[in-house]
């Protein structure tokens, strides 16, 4: 199996055409759903003047033909344009799906213990840091995120089960 030269380019994980067109069906659907809501709500001119939905309306609208413009002009743009390459988006994901599983922990183990496991893991994959600088790190972040929010500024955070068992 050869080896791919250095002068050629990456394998795209995605086109600029193809996520422009993306988008534009997004803002597409949200500025039919704006005007779907501005006419429920009424969008005419009253007796008195602009019902409630009446600017939002319009401004869906406006939303609508600038995707639509967006749509057509991306439909006949380059296809071969890369917009991320597959190395780059393995780096995004590298962090991007650490940060998901972090937040998705703090609602089940608060913000302390869920912050002390991501610090110090991110630590030891990331960063190549042993064990033991990662841990103390996370430990000592934790700490004093604690004393400053929940001691000091009496802000009070997502708490977990140590937290209730320590009483706070």
């Amino acid at each position: 199996m050869s080896q791919p030269s250095p002068d050629a380019p990456e394998a795209s994980a995605a086109s600029v055409r193809t996520l422009e067109m993306v988008v534009a069906v997004f803002f597409l659907l949200i500025g039919s759903v704006v005007m779907w809501d501005s006419a429920r709500t009424g969008a005419n001119w009253g007796a008195d003047g602009p019902q409630s939905g009446y600017f939002p309306f319009y401004i869906g609208l406006l939303m609508n033909v600038a995707s639509a413009a967006n749509l057509w002009r991306a439909f006949k743009s380059d296809k071969s344009a890369s917009f991320v390459s597959r190395p780059q988006i393995k780096l995004v994901l590298a962090v991007f799906l650490p940060c998901m599983v972090y937040v998705l922990l703090m609602q089940w183990l608060g913000l302390y213990l869920s912050s002390l496991i991501f610090i110090a893991l991110f630590m030891q994959w990331q960063g190549k840091f042993s064990w033991l600088k990662s841990g103390v790190t996370s430990l000592a972040v934790v700490l004093l995120l604690f004393l400053m929010f929940e001691i000091w500024f009496k802000v009070p955070l997502i708490k977990g089960p140590i937290e209730a068992a320590l009483g706070f």
